[in-house]
């Protein structure tokens, strides 16, 4: 079958992008074509992504491969055609994952925020005008996005957040502070979760706006990291002003919205363009094979908790929607991307029990030191997007209906 002349089978929707994206090998594809290739660490494997040294020529290019994408008609698979998309579904985008990275272009990690967790927000909740100037802007690389959530005193309990919005007119005037910002410091629009009737009950007075990041007030502060990178920030907004036409939903209804842009966070984690990308997977396979772990009793037991792991992420992360029951439906981002932290736990595991001191000490050979930023990244990976306690509490509340203590 075809939908305005693409295939919409996920083996021929493949093919048909390798044929699409040939002609952008060439320029995107190898270390050659990556100027800030050597800055950037070409060894390195994360597990949050982190732009180092040269990260403005690294961000450029992603910009530039975004828009070919958007260009030649591939950049966003599941959006609607208005908006730049092709109209199909988030499988089509996962194909589209899976094949630029099977084809070599380098990842889009700047931009994840933007296309997975601030556009999915504004395509069910932005007036339209947003919608029809802002997503197209994301998924051409124009726009970078963030998502201004967490506060010092509102991490996994995000419904207190303090940041308030106080009417003036046509406009808001936003005070107050958020943190763990990831990508921050790149970005030209942020969604932001905003308390604007502290007198309601705290999940019913919120609203979502979206913030233009280089307006006056707004203060972003890297924050580095035990890896040595500073992926996420913190954010001081100081009367900063937006237009009541920036609302993203109703006021009052900003829980509502935040929640789908955690659930497409969640879910899209635990995909080949979250933290355990093909590349990651590639890599520790080659690992264990060149050290020849699989042949050693003393590894066998953790290789085959990692297979374990890995399988059940990817069997879930494959279910189409209808394969929930009605209950778990709603909290299967949840679900995935508890599985994704676990399966990120186990390659931790495996790497460092397969490398030794090797992985911790760069004595130039292939893979030393290149897993420690993993490692070091994956404790992260247990918060971002809601703690591992948030994740059980809605499963077993939402999902499977137990009982509040």
């Amino acid at each position: 079958m075809t939908h305005h002349g693409i295939p919409t089978g996920l083996d021929a929707f493949a093919r048909y992008l390798r044929r699409r994206l040939a002609s952008l090998t060439g320029e995107f594809c190898g270390a050659a074509a990556d100027p800030a290739h050597s800055e950037s660490g070409g060894d390195r494997i994360a597990a949050v992504e982190e732009l180092r040294a040269g990260h403005e020529q690294v961000v450029a290019r992603m910009r530039r491969l975004q828009g070919a994408l958007f260009d030649a008609g591939v950049a966003w698979p599941g959006g609607p055609v208005e908006h730049g998309g092709l109209g199909l579904s988030a499988a089509h985008d996962e194909v589209l994952e899976n094949v630029l990275d099977e084809l070599g272009f380098p990842s889009r990690e700047a931009l994840f925020v933007g296309l997975n967790i601030v556009a999915p927000a504004l395509l069910a909740h932005a007036p339209a005008h947003v919608r029809d100037s802002v997503l197209p802007a994301l998924f051409r690389g124009d726009l970078i996005g963030c998502q201004l959530f967490s506060e010092p005193g509102a991490g996994s309990d995000l419904a207190s957040v303090s940041t308030r919005g106080v009417r003036d007119g046509d406009d808001w005037v936003i005070t107050g502070q958020k943190v763990w910002t990831s990508m921050g410091h790149l970005a030209d629009v942020g969604e932001a979760l905003v308390r604007t009737d502290p007198e309601a009950p705290k999940h019913a007075g919120l609203t979502m706006f979206l913030l233009d990041m280089h307006a006056p007030g707004i203060t972003v502060r890297p924050i580095r990291q035990m890896t040595g990178g500073a992926a996420f920030n913190e954010v001081f907004l100081d009367g900063v002003r937006v237009a009541d036409g920036r609302r993203i939903g109703g006021i009052g209804e900003g829980w509502a919205v935040a929640s789908t842009s955690l659930g497409s966070e969640r879910s899209t984690m635990s995909g080949p363009g979250g933290p355990l990308t093909p590349v990651v997977m590639a890599r520790l396979v080659e690992l264990v094979r060149r050290l020849g772990a699989e042949a050693d009793p003393v590894h066998r037991p953790q290789i085959a908790r990692t297979v374990t792991a890995v399988t059940a992420m990817r069997a879930a992360a494959g279910l189409s929607p209808g394969s929930w029951s009605h209950r778990m439906a709603p909290v299967s981002g949840s679900v995935l991307k508890l599985l994704m932290v676990r399966a990120a736990d186990e390659i931790a595991c495996l790497a460092t029990q397969v490398l030794g001191e090797r992985a911790f000490v760069d004595n130039g050979d292939p893979d030393t030191f290149a897993w420690s930023e993993f490692v070091l990244g994956v404790p992260a990976l247990h918060l971002a997007g809601g703690t591992d306690e948030i994740q059980l509490s809605v499963i077993a509340h939402r999902g499977l209906g137990l009982p509040r203590r």
